[in-house]
């Protein structure tokens, strides 16, 4: 991947931007693209297009961006990788269009150039793109439809700033930090930020799918959508057997690992001996047997022992198994403290400083892509609480109550309710900090929404005519909200940072839209175990002795009584003692941070939750607290 941003004048009387004016932008994005730095000013002076580049193809500096169609029409800048440039580069060539170097970028220049803005529907792969057409003084800025690659963007008066990271746009605007009150609210309740919201005001990031056109000659922009993940029910295929639905599934998982491994760097796994980086892995080996593959590993080290606590022996074994070197990563809560605030915006969980954390070792082994297994427990039915929601709302499935229970304690009141967001606001989503939001919010409460309002409103937009297909409008709500605005900003910027590459073999669109059209049945079996149809893919791969009970691993500090219902293992916690150990640093900074100035949280509700961290009895990692923190450190680093 790279760094991209760019200024944008929309009236003919705005003051034209200097190159000088983005270097500051230049300055921020380098950490994502330390290979090569390109910029572009058009000869209007209304638009000026930055690039750093992570050469993951085709090194040479005639690669370079920023690329031109072979007519020199349209310049484009782009971060990501099109899994079907090649393709698209044959086309191309037998339309008479030539190409002088094997980047993806100038496919999508001339892909623009032939197809116009329709190009955006065929293209593959996880991007962030800008094309230009120099004649029309057309321009689109795009992000694809899994909303892997970021684009934030923000309008000051008539001008229009975009770039890969909102911190970049906030230091270039050089204005008083003001934060936006429902993105607080949304993080609180949900990690993740709906609508387009970030944590900065007047900053905003590209929906998932999203593109916005512009004609600098006539002063004019619209958002637009080319990718709506509504279209996926109207996906037609023949009915199938579950073997034949295994192979499916397979071939395109094959297919999409070896996509994915394509360039010139380097490319390894993030394995934590669960099963979909463990599949990951084994298809790699599969597709290449003699192939030089290093693995990492993140391993806690506990507070009071300072002994590893996780699976890195579950995933060592994985790893030999299939002839790789593997690397733990230790993560140290010391470190971690560091981290805090330190992100573009502030981290739901440690799961950012944990990608980090990896992605610098992978850069010390000189291992700049890697394969993930991010999308698969939302593809493939991979929570409790998924299963918990179709035994509440589909009869033909209530057996699944028998073992899959709803985590909340609202989900087991609410007897009387008949609504799916009574129930389930997305994976991640704490229903019970939703329902009691007049206690934890001060001011804010009365002037944002709950996120109930939020999730009601995605469901009429789905229009889904019944409840049968719950687990349909469940993966809308994830792949809407959640993959998009906090799986992938916990994944791609803390990897970026390092200059390491994050690819994602289950986010693509063929398998999403064969998966979702799967007939319930078969994704669910008779196992009552998460992840069915996957676990029968894996069979051939993966031996049985390989395949570990699933483990929260990304919360190793949580407290057991949250995953009591959920029926899954759970071992020791490495930083159950964190805020205790910490506690005069967190509590001045929480209580007396600049960040109390605007007023966010109710203070008896501050003071109760800290008071649970001043006796080594009672205290735990809590999540809650986990994330005021950090917007309470983070505030104290931008304002």
């Amino acid at each position: 991947m790279c760094g991209i941003a760019g200024i944008i004048n929309l009236s003919k009387n705005s003051i034209p931007t200097h190159p000088n004016q983005v270097s500051i932008l230049q300055k921020m994005l380098f950490s994502r693209g330390p290979d090569a730095s390109g910029l572009w000013q058009s000869t209007e002076r209304n638009l000026i297009l930055v690039v750093q580049r992570l050469a993951t193809k085709d090194a040479r500096k005639i690669a370079n961006q920023p690329c031109w169609s072979t007519d020199k029409k349209i310049i484009s800048i782009f971060n990501g990788e099109i899994y079907n440039h090649k393709e698209l580069r044959t086309k191309l060539i037998s339309l008479g269009y030539k190409f002088y170097s094997k980047n993806d970028t100038e496919v999508i220049a001339n892909a623009y150039h032939y197809w116009g803005e329709t190009f955006l529907k065929k293209l593959r792969g996880q991007f962030a793109l800008v094309v230009y057409d120099k004649i029309k003084q057309d321009l689109i800025i795009a992000r694809d439809e899994d909303g892997i690659s970021p684009l934030y963007y923000s309008k000051i008066r008539d001008r229009f700033y975009f770039s890969s990271t909102p911190e970049s746009i906030f230091v270039q605007l050089n204005q008083k930090l003001t934060l936006n009150e429902q993105a607080i609210s949304d993080f609180i309740v949900a990690d993740c930020i709906s609508n387009g919201n970030t944590f900065f005001e007047r900053i905003n990031y590209l929906e998932p799918g999203q593109y916005i056109k512009f004609n600098l000659k006539r002063e004019y922009h619209k958002k637009s959508k080319f990718s709506t993940y509504e279209k996926y029910n109207s996906f037609k295929q023949k009915s199938k057997n579950k073997d034949e639905y295994i192979n499916l599934v397979f071939n395109l998982l094959s297919e999409g690992v070896k996509k994915r491994l394509e360039g010139d760097k380097e490319v390894g796994v993030f394995l934590s001996s669960g099963l979909d980086s463990s599949l990951v892995l084994g298809l790699i080996r599969h597709l290449y047997p003699k192939k030089q593959i290093n693995t990492f590993t993140a391993s806690f080290r506990d507070t009071l022992t300072n002994k590893l606590i996780g699976e890195q022996n579950n995933a060592l074994k994985v790893s030999n198994y299939f002839n790789a070197s593997n690397n733990i990563v230790p993560i140290d809560s010391r470190d971690l403290l560091k981290s805090i605030g330190s992100f573009s915006q502030p981290s739901a969980s440690i799961m950012e400083f944990i990608n980090h954390s990896l992605s610098r070792r992978a850069k010390e082994k000189k291992t700049e892509v890697i394969l993930t297994g991010e999308g698969a427990d939302e593809i493939f039915l991979g929570y409790d609480h998924n299963l918990a929601l179709i035994s509440k709302f589909n009869k033909n499935f209530s057996y699944l109550s028998k073992k899959f229970k709803f985590r909340s304690k609202s989900g087991l009141k609410l007897k009387s309710k008949k609504n799916i967001e009574d129930f389930y606001l997305g994976g991640g989503a704490d229903i019970d900090v939703d329902e009691n939001r007049d206690i934890i919010f001060n001011k804010i409460n009365s002037r944002t929404d709950p996120y109930k309002i939020v999730i009601r409103n995605l469901i009429k937009k789905l229009k889904f005519k019944k409840n049968d297909d719950v687990e349909k409008i469940a993966f809308l709500i994830d792949f809407s909200l959640k993959i998009p605005e906090y799986f992938l900003r916990r994944s791609e910027e803390p990897s970026m940072e390092q200059g390491v590459e994050l690819r994602f073999p289950f986010l693509q669109r063929e398998l999403k839209e064969l998966v979702f059209n799967i007939p319930l049945e078969i994704k669910l079996g008779k196992d009552l175990e998460t992840k069915y149809l996957l676990r029968e893919v894996s069979k051939k791969i993966l031996p049985e002795h390989l395949i570990f009970p699933k483990l929260p691993i990304g919360v190793p500090a949580m407290k057991k009584e949250y995953f009591k219902r959920s029926g899954q293992k759970y071992k020791k916690p490495a930083f159950k003692d964190l805020f205790y150990q910490n506690f005069k640093e967190m509590k001045e900074i929480i209580m007396d941070g600049k960040y109390r100035e605007i007023d966010i949280f109710n203070e008896k509700f501050l003071i109760k939750t800290i008071k649970h961290q001043s006796n080594k009895k009672t205290c735990f990692y809590d999540k809650m607290l986990w994330k005021i923190w950090n917007i309470a450190k983070w505030y104290e680093r931008l304002s």
